[in-house]
């Protein structure tokens, strides 16, 4: 089931994940020894609080326009169509989230006293405009969307490595990481690189407004998923200091690339499992089963690995190199963070089932609406660990730690007791199927 197509695109997604995580072990380290755990705490504060700008734009088409557009590739003209829908859709939700977030930061007095970090941070709005990685993601070809961003981060790296010198560069790094997403998109709509860009299509009002009801649950989804994700950033920067959001950042940071290890299989499997399910419902199972072991098995491989990463290279990076050289330095500021990292790592791996079993079973089979109230609770239930848990204490960043974790233990439960009741009912409808056939062979 695992064709030779799909064999291909996970290769070439894992090679360029790996020369992404060789800019991301460089660039991460390099700011939190550049800025400091301060500086680094308010840069991504500042990332998280503009996420939601980037929400509201993407608008859940990242899922949902990535299933459309899988289901009618070899339609040139109906991809077409919903590429502009989408696009402009997005270009109206971007106006407006920026417009919102331009109130917010001279409202606000946590955002306003560093407005000049907020106001730059929109740059991130943009890109997820200007580069449409849904619609190769649709086609399967993220093997070359990546490509494109791996030049570009490349490429911003040196500039990043050579300009940013300390805390006062912080406006400085944000542009820079803002920028690679950017240069990607223009490189792909003046040369067509990688997928022929989609010929052009006189979109209707009416037309939007189908794209944005299709896509609510989805958009939904996302905004109950950053409520235990860029919610939980956000609010420790309001309820602690910029320290313990910068040791929240760094555990949180390492998470996440270790999760990008996962990144490639999901990216890849999800819209064929997404046609499968429509053309072949016994073939979607089938990937859907070895997406849970390959990815399961890889998530708790991670889990461990990052549990045991700060604390055997931090002595043995002093060891070999001096306390003083850039990457003892780096070992040295992420072992503030190592008691929050060991609760943080577990979600390697329950984040990677949770995504088998609600994205790649519950989206594909139509159960939209059950996977977004499931995030809507966990969303409401984490922003109440978060008021309970973190005002007061002295380790608020494992505090924020403990509440994500208990709320992706809560959300691996809920999917995976939806999507076995899935599972067997589309087994019966397979079953049921092949009984009508054989009975009209017979007769």
């Amino acid at each position: 089931m695992v064709d030779a197509r799909l064999r291909a695109n996970i290769f070439a997604l894992y090679l360029v994940q790996g020369l992404n995580y060789v800019v991301s072990f460089v660039t991460f380290p390099f700011l939190l020894v550049q800025l400091g755990s301060a500086g680094f705490g308010v840069m991504n504060f500042a990332f998280a609080s503009i996420q939601y700008g980037v929400l509201l734009t993407d608008f859940g088409f990242n899922l949902s326009a990535v299933r459309d557009v899988a289901q009618v590739r070899d339609d040139p003209k109906a991809a077409a169509r919903i590429f502009w829908r989408v696009t402009w859709a997005k270009v109206l939700l971007m106006v407006a989230s920026s417009l919102i977030l331009l109130v917010l930061t001279f409202s606000l007095d946590s955002w306003r006293s560093h407005s000049e970090v907020f106001l730059w941070s929109q740059l991130y709005i943009a890109s997820s405009v200007l580069f449409p990685l849904w619609y190769f993601q649709g086609f399967e070809k993220l093997q070359l969307a990546s490509g494109l961003m791996v030049f570009a981060r490349a490429l911003m790296l040196g500039f990043l490595l050579y300009w940013v010198s300390g805390p006062q560069d912080i406006v400085l790094a944000v542009i820079l990481q803002a920028m690679p997403q950017i240069l990607a998109g223009l490189v792909w709509w003046f040369s067509g690189w990688g997928i022929a860009r989609p010929q052009w299509v006189v979109v209707q009002l009416g037309e939007l407004r189908d794209a944005l009801r299709a896509s609510w649950p989805f958009f939904l989804s996302a905004i109950s998923t950053s409520l235990y994700t860029t919610s939980t950033t956000v609010l420790l920067g309001m309820f602690a200091a910029p320290v313990q959001v910068g040791l929240f950042a760094a555990a949180s940071k390492l998470v996440y690339i270790a999760q990008g290890l996962i990144g490639p299989l999901i990216q890849a499997m999800y819209p064929r499992i997404a046609q499968l399910a429509v053309s072949n419902k016994a073939g979607a199972l089938t990937l859907i089963r070895k997406a849970l072991l390959i990815q399961g098995g890889i998530g708790l491989t991670m889990t461990l690995a990052l549990a045991l990463f700060v604390p055997l290279f931090t002595p043995l990076s002093v060891a070999l190199f001096g306390a003083d050289f850039g990457l003892s330095r780096a070992f040295l500021a992420l072992a503030d963070s190592q008691l929050i990292l060991y609760w943080f790592a577990p979600v390697i791996l329950l984040g990677a089932v949770s995504l088998v079993f609600g994205q790649q079973t519950l989206l594909v089979f139509g159960q939209e609406r059950y996977f977004s109230r499931v995030l809507v609770v966990a969303g409401v239930l984490n922003v109440a660990l978060m008021c309970l848990l973190v005002p007061g204490a002295q380790e608020a960043g494992l505090r924020a730690a403990q509440s994500v974790l208990i709320v992706e233990a809560f959300i691996v439960a809920a999917f995976a007791w939806r999507a076995r009741q899935v599972c067997r009912d589309v087994r019966r409808q397979i079953a049921q199927e092949d009984a009508r056939i054989a009975q009209g062979e017979v007769s």
